[in-house]
């Protein structure tokens, strides 16, 4: 019986060990299999998942182009903020070398109870930069952050506009230049491995850098005083535009009210010389002479009868504020008389008048380079009236900007050339030059404007220096209810100077002075004077 039990436990532990035999035998064939399958069939995959795993990709910014002056100064410029990060494993020992460093404010267990990535100092200086890269410390991340700067601040804003948060240009010259100067942004690739080098992938093209034809010193002095005399005389607004006659280059365009673009709750306002189209009065009426005197129309000595002191044309009413009797056609630019100047206009006739003033440039659009630019219309329809001929004659019935009627004058400047003038150095607006009138005529003109100067409406636009010469400009505002508002004004002014170089075409508009002092030759030319003075002085003429 014993020997019978013995063989039942025999073989009941022969069966065990074999089930255990078994069971080893197919964990190994499974392991061996596993082993293989990840050499040979999922090895490839696994490496290159791993390599993925122990490398990221990044992107490298481009640095923003400057913007820049004519003589290098920046108008907008970047510059790098660093901001200082303290990663997941953040020791107390690197916080303490941070701490003695920065004079950091902060507690280490308020850091560290965050877990995660944490900016403990904002925008550190170079020095500050400098020195803690020399720590060399692993737990810590610094971002450089490209910030947008304006140097001229608010009197430059309206022309340069400025760029937003993403980098991307939003307004004036920012926006309409944005592909150039933004550049192309870079990638690298970032190994985990601290002993392989970044890998660059893509490398970064730099924004260009764009440099203007303006001068910032003649631009703070457009500003200044445009600025000073609008709040002083509790106007709306104006603009200023200084041009080099002899170089064909825009030296200042100033816009008043401005904003700051370097404060981001900027209230955003349009440059006015460049944006804005108006009814420019009296200062149109030399280009309808100029053009009758080349026609052989009419003479600057020819006489003029004004009297009684109005016209009725059309069944209106144009009247002088005395009677002038009769003048010379010089005089009716120097005293401004609208009854002398309807005359001329009927002697000219609407098509010379359409074609005389298209030839200084209005109507079209200036040849340079700016978001949203005016180029004002000119009335050109059928069966025009006889008043509405006169009115184009002395500014009204068309519009045009302010740097338009500047580079008009400078007409007379340059012997009857027009040309299209600059505001980038390295001509990414073409110019070109037009004979428009011919020199006898622009001769002509300048001599009426010297009168406009020491006999008539522009007295208060003399130089104490220099010989200059212009003319006056005052309009009505159109109503929104129709017809002209007898209450808004725009008085404007420009002027050439000094006569003896003719360097200089300086327009300068007031947009609704106050109803004690509204005409251009009240408020406008002592404006042109004071920003003349000052240029001349410091462009030693």
């Amino acid at each position: 019986m014993q020997s019978t039990s013995n063989m039942k436990n025999n073989f009941s532990y022969s069966w065990r060990a074999y089930l255990i035999y078994i069971f080893l035998g197919i964990s190994l064939l499974i392991l061996v299999f596993r082993i293989v399958s990840l050499k040979y069939i999922e090895g490839d995959f696994l490496t290159s998942k791993g390599k993925i795993m122990l490398k990221t990709s990044r992107s490298i910014p481009a640095i923003r182009g400057s913007i820049l002056d004519r003589n290098n100064f920046p108008l907008a410029v970047s510059i790098n903020q660093y901001d200082l990060y303290a990663l997941k494993e953040f020791p107390e020992e690197d916080f303490k070398k941070l701490r003695n460093l920065l004079l950091l404010n902060k507690d280490f267990l308020d850091i560290k109870k965050l877990n995660k990535k944490t900016l403990i100092f904002s925008n550190l200086n170079f020095s500050q930069y400098e020195n803690v890269k020399s720590l060399k410390l692993s737990s810590i991340e610094i971002e450089v952050i490209q910030k947008r700067y304006y140097p001229l601040g608010e009197q430059a804003a309206t022309l340069v506009g400025f760029a937003g948060k993403d980098g991307f240009g939003l307004e004036g010259l920012e926006n309409i230049l944005d592909s150039e100067l933004s550049g192309e942004a870079g990638k690298e690739i970032i190994y985990r491995n601290a002993s392989r080098r970044p890998q660059i992938i893509k490398e970064v093209v730099q924004g260009l850098d764009k440099k203007l034809t303006i001068d910032s010193r003649i631009q703070f002095y457009a500003y200044k005083h445009l600025s000073n005399y609008i709040q002083a005389n509790n106007a709306k607004g104006g603009s200023a535009v200084v041009l080099d006659n002899i170089s064909g280059e825009i030296l200042a365009i100033a816009s008043f009210p401005s904003y700051n673009p370097n404060s981001p709750q900027r209230k955003i306002k349009r440059n006015r010389a460049l944006n804005d189209a108006f009814e420019p009065g009296s200062i149109i009426k030399p280009l309808a002479v100029a053009k009758g005197i080349d026609m052989g129309i009419i003479s600057k000595n020819q006489v003029i009868n004004t009297s009684p002191g109005f016209i009725n044309l059309s069944g209106r009413v144009i009247s002088d504020p005395k009677n002038y009797k009769n003048i010379t056609v010089s005089e009716v630019i120097a005293k401004s008389s609208q009854v002398g100047a309807s005359k001329l206009a009927l002697l000219v006739g609407i098509e010379g008048l359409i074609s005389g003033y298209k030839e200084f440039g209005l109507s079209r659009p200036p040849n340079i380079f700016f978001p949203g630019i005016a180029y004002g219309v000119i009335n050109s329809r059928q069966n025009i009236t006889d008043h509405e001929v006169a009115s184009i004659g002395f500014g009204y019935s068309m519009t045009a900007s302010s740097l338009q009627l500047a580079q008009a004058y400078s007409v007379f400047a340059n012997d009857g050339y027009l040309k299209d003038f600059k505001m980038f150095i390295d001509n990414f607006d073409s110019s070109f030059e037009q004979k428009v009138i011919r020199s006898d005529t622009a001769e002509d003109i300048l001599d009426s404007l010297k009168l406009v100067i020491s006999d008539g409406t522009g007295s208060l636009a003399k130089l104490k220096n220099f010989e200059v010469a212009g003319k006056t400009g005052t309009s009505h505002k159109a109503s929104s209810r129709g017809g002209y508002d007898q209450s808004k004004y725009i008085a404007s002014f420009v002027g050439i100077a000094p006569l003896k170089s003719r360097r200089l075409t300086i327009f300068v508009s007031i947009d609704e002075p106050g109803l004690n002092n509204y005409s251009g030759g009240s408020v406008a030319a002592p404006l042109f004077a004071a920003i003349a003075s000052d240029v001349l002085s410091y462009l030693d003429e």
